[in-house]
């Protein structure tokens, strides 16, 4: 785990993307929708119907979609999979992360290597709108956002259905069976 806390990460990331100059060294199917900024890496695909609005940075040989929609500041790695009606908002996803189809990453930071099941909910916005604190590195810490999702480390693995409460880290090697809630 990395000692800057993912709250803080996305603060520097969403800085650094505002920035962003578009570089499109991908395919973008006709169909798609760019609104705002894309830097896309040589190789990558963004498929029919996806939606990306804000200031995106899309690394090397990924594959986008179809009608996945990832908005605000968002960097995603190299050789990674947004499937069929992803979400992806304002969130960090490392290289080599598969997030499967009808799921929702929202404020989120997943490292390397992993695979995020069909129908997984990674939520950023507690019920009760409270600031969202977050267990890191074994202190409960006051994040000063009421929007965070999940910390995901690398080679995680989360089954069908998994929903991530907000603010929850899941270390890495972690495995979820289908239909849990980390509460």
């Amino acid at each position: 785990m990395s000692s800057i806390p993912p709250w803080e990460r996305l603060d520097i990331a969403a800085k650094e993307l505002l920035h962003l100059q578009p570089a499109h060294h991908g395919t973008i199917h006709p169909t798609a929708v760019v609104e705002g900024v894309l830097e896309l890496g040589e190789g990558s695909v963004i498929k029919a119907g996806s939606v990306i609005d804000g200031h995106v940075r899309i690394g090397k040989n990924c594959s986008i979609g179809p009608n996945a929609y990832v908005r605000g500041t968002c960097e995603i790695g190299d050789n990674c999979i947004i499937g069929h009606a992803v979400e992806v908002k304002s969130s960090l996803i490392g290289n080599g992360v598969a997030i499967a189809h009808l799921s929702y990453v929202g404020d989120s930071v997943l490292e390397d290597d992993i695979n995020i099941g069909g129908g997984c909910i990674l939520s950023n916005f507690r019920h009760d709108a409270a600031e969202i604190r977050m267990n890191w590195h074994g202190v409960l810490t006051p994040t000063h956002r009421n929007k965070l999702g999940a910390y995901i480390g690398s080679g995680a693995r989360l089954g069908c259905n998994t929903t991530v409460l907000p603010g929850r880290c899941l270390p890495p090697g972690s495995r979820t069976y289908p239909g849990s809630v980390i509460s």
